[in-house]
């Protein structure tokens, strides 16, 4: 399982950095964490040469453990995306799709199972006056640049656009301490007693003091990402040991679905 991508969200902010694509993208149909490299399209306002064609030829690719991201699509008089493409995409092993413009047939996703985030429901088709201006190249939403070798994580609560794992394992330890905020709460600690699980993992986070636990690597292969370090947590006390949160799915084409 990937981390949370509210916890990626939260521990890039702490590094001063960005990657979040929701918003301005909302859930269309939401998903289980999943992980794979993006494919991406830009459109582009204009008739253009080919229309829509190249994303159509797309559709017969090895799309494998991959999330399409469809940049520019607002230049559409309607949804550039529905059942057909949805069913094209997923028989080529996508795995996600990201459309920055309107879909329909939303029902679809539900039912094919394929998780989609986009700005808008739309009933009509795209029109004649959008094209596909590059397949492939790097794309931006929301000022943030996807290209093909972008990380893209996905579940019920977000999206996040990342340029590599190495921010998963502080990602891990944030959704952990988190949890344990929730259980401290639930066995009738107060707010200030059971924040201090994540005030000690931000403390970290941010050079405050190590945690007592086993060294991390700062980037992780995907092969390698197993659940471990089962540790343990004093009553309401801080953070102690990276628990960890299990294994990835379909990484960059490298790792099938567990």
């Amino acid at each position: 399982m990937v981390p949370p991508t509210t916890a990626i969200a939260d521990v890039l902010q702490l590094r001063g950095l960005t990657g979040w694509l929701s918003p301005p993208l909302r859930p269309i149909h939401r998903s289980l964490g999943l992980l794979g490299r993006a494919r991406t399209v830009r459109l582009a306002p204009g008739p253009g040469d080919e229309g829509l064609d190249p994303l159509h030829r797309m559709m017969d690719e090895d799309l494998q453990d991959r999330v399409i991201v469809v940049a520019g699509a607002e230049a559409a008089a309607g949804a550039v995306w529905g059942e057909i493409l949805t069913r094209a995409a997923l028989a080529r092993g996508a795995t996600g799709l990201l459309v920055e413009g309107g879909v329909r047939d939303v029902n679809a996703f539900r039912d094919l199972g394929l998780p989609v985030w986009a700005l808008y429901e739309a009933t009509a088709g795209p029109g004649p006056d959008v094209h596909v201006a590059s397949v492939g190249g790097p794309v931006e939403i929301a000022g943030v640049v996807v290209d093909e070798d972008t990380c893209v994580v996905m579940d019920g609560a977000g999206v996040v656009a990342l340029p590599s794992t190495d921010v998963f394992p502080d990602s891990y330890m944030y959704a952990d301490a988190e949890e344990d905020v929730v259980r401290a709460l639930r066995d009738g600690a107060t707010l200030a007693e059971a924040n201090r699980y994540k005030e000690d993992v931000v403390r970290t986070l941010t050079g405050g003091h190590p945690l007592d636990g086993p060294s991390l690597e700062p980037s992780l292969d995907p092969a390698e990402v197993r659940a471990r370090d089962h540790g343990g947590y004093g009553a309401y006390g801080g953070h102690r040991v990276y628990r960890g949160y299990g294994d990835y799915e379909g990484i960059a084409g490298e790792l099938r679905r567990l």
